[in-house]
């Protein structure tokens, strides 16, 4: 079982000492995603093969029980029509697509996977195909029931998203079903132990830092994988659609005010107050995702730092996602949307249905932006992440 942690105070940095300026809410210092020159860095130029890509995001529902700052505004996005959403079987055409050109991992996301009612029906059929990897992603407050039932259908592993363990905290960050901090946090952990009841021994974590909100909890999530084994990762904050940074600070002056923090002063963070960190050998991390590993003296689980903002990795770039209303899409942030609903619906032959898409696929690689931009153009929700 979780046990209650202790929270501890990381200092904000000054508007000065920070690469990010807090109050204006805009950059200090270029990174290379925000040159505005003509020369892309040489790391940054983006695979367009599909043989690069490794791994298919499957985004089943663009609905959630959550409202999260950085996700999507107070009152929501319009959501789609349950009856325009992708059936189950039009997934599964997409994913054996995916998986006669080499694609061996996929991840199954939302919005929130876990509120669309066949979902175990979804993951049964993924596993079916026989991946190397078959993963999703959740805010969790729904997996204590669903905990067995997934890893019954197949599932390999789960990802959950948390981002404070302060209970008031909690209410202003996830909104929604989130509103009632301690009730939602209850849920959560019930959740994470259900997980580890039913077999699932690889649990992620996955922490969106933002500056002034929840920065000063990140030597609380470390200290997580010094007794168990857990791989908690940092992402630094990435605006998409709507929900930007000026967003999070006009809609709640008690969030304090956000700006994005630059994953190697999380790791300075965690470090002054846990100690040291050495490098793990990537290899070893369960997935193909893009987060750099390390881990505490002596701590069982690991931490991993996911850098889009200060150190994109578009170069090493490895999957495609394919969003609930059936989108291709090359790049989260940018572009390169390709719809499979042609092939799906007016393609009968499964042979040749297969071959449009696995068509539509190489269309959509091709599409991927040298580097992305430094705001995406749709909300995190209607994307799968």
């Amino acid at each position: 079982m979780l046990s209650p942690l202790v929270s501890v105070s990381i200092p904000p940095p000054s508007a000065t000492q920070h690469p990010y300026n807090r109050h204006a809410m805009t950059l200090a210092h270029a990174l290379p995603i925000l040159d505005l020159g003509p020369v892309r860095p040489t790391y940054a130029q983006g695979p367009r093969s599909l043989d690069a890509v490794r791994l298919l995001r499957i985004s089943v529902t663009d609905r959630c029980n959550f409202r999260c700052v950085y996700c999507m505004p107070e009152d929501g996005v319009p959501f789609t029509e349950q009856n325009d959403l992708l059936s189950a079987d039009d997934i599964l055409d997409v994913a054996r697509a995916a998986a006669e050109v080499g694609v061996t991992h996929f991840k199954v996301t939302g919005g929130e996977p876990t509120v669309r009612h066949d979902l175990i029906d979804i993951v049964r059929g993924l596993a079916a195909l026989g991946p190397q990897d078959l993963s999703l992603t959740t805010n969790g407050v729904l997996l204590d029931k669903l905990a067995r039932p997934l890893r019954e259908a197949g599932l390999d592993r789960l990802t959950f998203s948390w981002d404070t363990m302060r209970p008031d905290r909690f209410a202003r960050i996830a909104r929604g079903a989130g509103r009632d901090g301690e009730r939602a946090l209850s849920q959560l952990r019930r959740g994470i132990d259900a997980a580890l009841d039913a077999g699932f021994d690889r649990l992620k974590i996955n922490v969106v830092v933002i500056g002034g909100v929840n920065d000063d909890e990140v030597a609380d999530f470390a200290r997580l994988t010094v007794d168990q084994p857990f791989t908690v990762r940092f992402i630094e904050y990435m605006p998409l659609g709507d929900a930007t940074l000026i967003d999070l600070a006009g809609e709640d002056a008690a969030l304090g005010s956000p700006y994005t923090v630059d994953n190697h002063d999380v790791r300075l963070a965690i470090e002054a107050e846990l100690g040291p960190m050495r490098p793990v050998d990537r290899t070893s991390e369960a997935g193909v995702g893009p987060a750099n590993v390390f881990r505490l003296p002596g701590a069982v689980g690991k931490i991993g730092f996911i850098s889009a903002m200060s150190q994109p990795f578009c170069e090493t770039c490895n999957r495609l996602r394919l969003t609930a209303t059936g989108e291709l899409r090359a790049c989260l942030f940018e572009g390169g949307e390709v719809s499979v609903l042609p092939s799906l619906r007016n393609i009968t032959d499964r042979d040749a249905r297969t071959a449009d898409l696995i068509d539509r696929m190489r269309q959509c690689v091709a599409l991927k932006p040298d580097v992305h931009s430094q705001r995406g153009n749709r909300a995190m929700s209607q994307l799968g992440g």
